[in-house]
């Protein structure tokens, strides 16, 4: 194994609140996740950049790459391979003084499972801009055109309010009802491009609405027990589900459950946040039931390093 010449690191990330309002301009609560993505850079074979990408069960991307004109030459997927030769030609545009002499092979490893939606994509375009000495939030908009807070997480050290074109501010979510929050895992990754993409053609929102929103952030991170937060909660999945014209999550698949639950992110996809005075034997016990089975307290996930 050649030696590693450069490391760099990238949170995972969550969307507390906000989720489609953000794209808007809306103030969310973003968190940082104790998961990320690690990149390494190390020496490779002279004229090639070859790109290994890991995740917790062994390699699950490979792509050789041309120098200097990165053209693919070999790939384990041809959509993955045009979708990283994008970002790397659009990362060495931004910065032309990149060097690429001799050879470069780059391996990147995910501490957490692909489907879970914590930022893939995002901790590699951090890690990326970070390697490449660029902006990460242009490289992110030329790429992705999403709101940015993944990118914000990516190197933030706790929970934050995020606003698009804002500077980051970080927020104390040290609840006295921490042990009472949980991360379900839908089972159902959503794809965030193609939901930011989607939703970006057709919604427009008012000015009352993203005041709404921003009133309910703000509230989130002042709430001093569970039942301010569960109404919290409540308000804002009938916000959002009005916006999208949906159900709220509860209402339609966990309409028996003794507390409250809300969508994060992509709607209806990746994570869900419950919220109950239950205990936890009881919680895993109700969401086995539901055939969902990764569940992860609130302390064992996000990361607060303040």
């Amino acid at each position: 194994m050649p030696e590693v010449k450069q490391s760099y690191y990238a949170n995972g990330k969550l969307l507390l609140t906000g989720e489609y309002f953000v794209l808007r301009g809306s103030k969310a609560l973003a968190l940082p996740l104790q998961y990320g993505q690690q990149m390494d850079i190390l020496e490779g074979r002279p004229g090639v950049l070859r790109w290994k990408a890991f995740g917790k069960e062994g390699l699950w991307f490979a792509c050789d790459l041309k120098l200097p004109d990165l053209k693919i030459v070999a790939s384990s997927d041809s959509e993955k391979a045009l979708n990283l030769q994008k970002a790397l030609t659009t990362a060495l545009k931004m910065n032309p003084h990149v060097e690429l002499n001799g050879g470069l092979e780059i391996h990147t490893k995910i501490d957490f499972h692909n489907q879970w939606g914590m930022g893939s994509s995002s901790t590699m375009i951090a890690n990326l801009a970070a390697w490449a000495k660029v902006d990460p939030f242009k490289l992110n908009e030329e790429i992705f055109n999403g709101s940015g807070f993944d990118i914000a997480c990516a190197s933030a050290d706790g929970p934050i309010f995020y606003q698009i074109n804002k500077k980051p501010e970080p927020v104390d979510l040290d609840y006295p009802f921490l042990d009472a929050l949980y991360f379900v895992y839908s089972g159902a990754k959503k794809s965030t491009r193609s939901e930011v993409r989607s939703f970006l053609k057709k919604e427009t929102l008012s000015p009352a609405q993203l005041d709404e929103m921003n009133s309910i952030s703000e509230q989130f991170s002042r709430a001093d027990s569970l039942s301010d937060f569960q109404q919290l909660m409540v308000a804002h999945e009938t916000l959002v589900s009005k916006l999208l014209d949906l159900p709220t999550v509860k209402s339609a698949y966990f309409s028996d459950f003794d507390g409250e639950i809300k969508s994060l992110g992509a709607w209806g996809g990746d994570f869900y946040l419950a919220a109950t005075a239950i205990d936890k034997e009881r919680v895993l016990q109700y969401f086995a039931g539901k055939g969902l089975q990764v569940v992860f307290p609130w302390k064992s996930l996000v990361l607060n390093n303040r």
